[in-house]
């Protein structure tokens, strides 16, 4: 992690890029780390005190003490419509889960990526926020990360859309994956909108949009502890949905069941 600060704001980055965070961590001593396997089912095992997972396609994954679940749709239908089988984790079981997990509702976002070919000259800082626009919620200079992003001289900055002009175009494409035309439109769109600022924004050498149907969650389901924990059945719940929609969020939820197990240890947390 990698501390930008612009006066007395410090906010951190993933240094090559938000992925290394993740990288890093599978590299740590005594991790594991499987890529391309999807759990597609839990079963807490009440006599050996464990839980079992098996994989979407029913392969043993074996027996685990404890589980981190990240996934908002872990217990949501919705898994079911993409993948023809039920929720990995069986609310019959956790009834008192039922109501707080099953459907977690989410605020879509579509996010613009830009290149220019110089900076910006008559932007004088590295983000800001849109008010009552119609289409653009806010605007950061992604150059401005730590690292080579982009050919020296030049400049790339991300927009995101507000909820509300999301909402109106997803409804309107559906829920299928959109088109390149529907994107390019979604693009201009928020590019001329852009544009309209009065900041003098040339045309960029690279624009494309990205649908980002389910960016954050709409509510907190963790309350003080910022994770669900099922002390009994040792199970951590975590993620932006348990305390606030963002990374930052997701990070402090994580810590938060990491304690709660550490806890169950007898080992300090640091929290």
């Amino acid at each position: 992690m990698y501390p930008c600060q612009e006066g007395t704001m410090k906010k951190y980055v993933g240094v090559p890029g938000m992925n290394s965070i993740c990288k890093s961590l599978c590299q740590e001593d005594g991790v594991v780390s499987k890529f391309g396997v999807t759990i597609g089912k839990m079963d807490w095992l009440q006599h050996r005190s464990s839980w079992s997972l098996a994989s979407l396609d029913g392969k043993d994954l074996g027996s685990f003490d404890f589980v981190v679940a990240t996934d908002k749709n872990i217990a949501s239908q919705k898994v079911s419509g993409l993948t023809g089988k039920p929720p990995p984790l069986d609310l019959s079981v956790f009834p008192h889960l039922s109501a707080m997990i099953q459907d977690i509702p989410v605020r879509p976002c579509f996010a613009l990526m830009l290149a220019f070919s110089e900076p910006l000259a008559m932007v004088p800082v590295q983000g800001f926020s849109f008010h009552n626009f119609d289409s653009l919620s806010w605007a950061f200079c992604d150059s401005s990360k730590p690292g080579p992003h982009v050919p020296p001289n030049s400049q790339s900055w991300v927009l995101r859309s507000t909820t509300e002009y999301a909402s109106k175009v997803i409804d309107s494409m559906g829920p299928r994956k959109p088109s390149a035309d529907a994107l390019a439109k979604v693009a201009e769109e928020l590019f001329r909108e852009f544009q309209g600022t009065g900041l003098n924004i040339p045309q960029p050498i690279f624009m494309k949009a990205h649908r980002w149907g389910g960016a954050f969650p709409a509510i907190s389901i963790g309350g003080d502890d910022k994770c669900v924990w099922e002390k009994n059945m040792k199970l951590a719940i975590c993620g932006d949905f348990c305390a606030s929609p963002s990374v930052e969020g997701a990070v402090l939820s994580g810590m938060r069941g990491a304690s709660k197990i550490l806890g169950c240890l007898n080992l300090p947390s640091g929290l």
